[in-house]
């Protein structure tokens, strides 16, 4: 199949459907037959209201806005005229080697090589302005509409498609042992609003198994942007906050395990992931439910494997999470950066996604990007 021609300038400052932020304010396409070649400039704004959740006093852009930022550039570059948005059907790898801190900014240098109709291989390297390699990753993007709209699931949920099984009703009436409320959850995990992605802990064997939910609701800030014209699809919960989701499951289960908790001078890092693959979407009104196995832990490192599902149908897996316990001093003196103190950062203006209106779509005077 021959890949799209390179793209012209449109202006358009994010992809249509829900989306946490405007993640890529520069592109640059270059078509050689199946291959495809993209550079992204993504910017990290400490005026992104994002931050101030991760982390209060001490902005760090989070791992999952990588990937959201390569999603976003690939739907932009890739995506033909008239058929509905590319999605990430799996993360096959990706690890992150350094931390991005506000006023950094984020170059992502993107191959995508088709490998079927609608269908792409990725791989991807970020750096940031001094050169220093912050990610590696691979992934896959299908564009064949497989996925479910609203209510198109309902009569295949044991639940009737309210987004709770059995099970999740009866495990939420009432306290029991391993359990933990949201304000439990707010006194161990360091994200606030908008980043504080689990709202209560259904079951927990410390430092073994545990399982938690997410309310996905059409007031959260990832909708805000949609147009009332916007197709069923779009409504889709974004990958990358499912991904912050699991991965905050994982890290209360680590440290509601450890001998050592995690002090104000410390921070703990989505480091990397293999095999996390996206069999299904939710939308809101839906359930998240993640149960998570803590795998080992290796000095301050932890590895674990999960699964999150709406009612009973799975919708994401992953086989190895990886997560660290780093100094914040060791980040700040890594990324170089500016960071803020509490309460510093400002908020762009209502009703307006972070980053909109700051795009360019451009070919490269060059023509080609540098995956060296």
């Amino acid at each position: 199949m021959s890949a799209p021609a390179p793209a012209a300038a449109t202006g358009q400052p994010c992809p249509p459907g829900a989306a946490p932020l405007a993640a890529v304010d520069d592109l640059q396409v270059c078509a050689e037959g199946d291959r495809v070649e993209i550079v992204a400039g993504v910017p990290v704004r400490l005026d992104d209201p994002n931050l101030c959740g991760h982390f209060p006093g001490f902005p760090v852009f989070p791992g999952v806005f990588i990937v959201e930022a390569l999603v976003q550039a690939v739907d932009i570059a890739l995506r033909t005229a008239g058929r509905s948005r590319l999605r990430l059907r799996s993360v096959d790898l990706v690890r992150f080697h350094a931390p991005l801190l506000p006023p950094d900014r984020l170059t992502l240098d993107i191959v995508a090589v088709a490998d079927g109709p609608q269908r792409w291989s990725v791989t991807a390297s970020g750096r940031r302005d001094d050169q220093t390699v912050t990610v590696t990753l691979r992934a896959r993007f299908d564009g064949n509409d497989a996925v479910e709209p609203p209510g198109g699931a309902a009569a295949e949920r044991p639940d009737g498609g309210t987004g709770a099984s059995a099970g999740l009703v009866a495990a939420t009436a009432g306290p029991a042992d391993g359990t933990l409320g949201h304000h439990q959850v707010r006194a161990l995990l360091p994200q606030r609003y908008p980043l504080l992605l689990v709202d209560r802990v259904l079951s927990m064997t410390p430092g073994t198994h545990i399982e938690a939910v997410k309310a996905v609701t059409a007031t959260e800030p990832c909708y805000r942007d949609l147009t009332d014209s916007a197709p069923p699809g779009d409504y889709a919960y974004p990958a990358s906050l499912l991904v912050e989701s699991l991965g905050q499951t994982a890290a209360l289960l680590w440290l509601t395990g450890s001998d050592s908790p995690v002090g104000d001078d410390q921070v703990l890092m989505f480091v990397g992931a293999r095999d996390f693959v996206f069999d299904g979407v939710a939308y809101p009104g839906d359930v998240l439910r993640h149960t998570v196995h803590l795998e080992r832990v290796i000095a301050d490192t932890a590895f674990a494997t999960g699964e999150t599902y709406v009612g009973d149908r799975r919708i994401a897996r992953v086989g190895t999470l990886m997560a660290a316990r780093r100094p914040r001093t060791a980040l700040a003196a890594s990324a170089g950066a500016v960071t803020a103190a509490p309460g510093a950062a400002t908020h762009p203006p209502s009703g307006s996604r972070p980053g909109a209106g700051r795009h360019r779509l451009r070919q490269p005077s060059a023509g080609k990007a540098d995956l060296s």
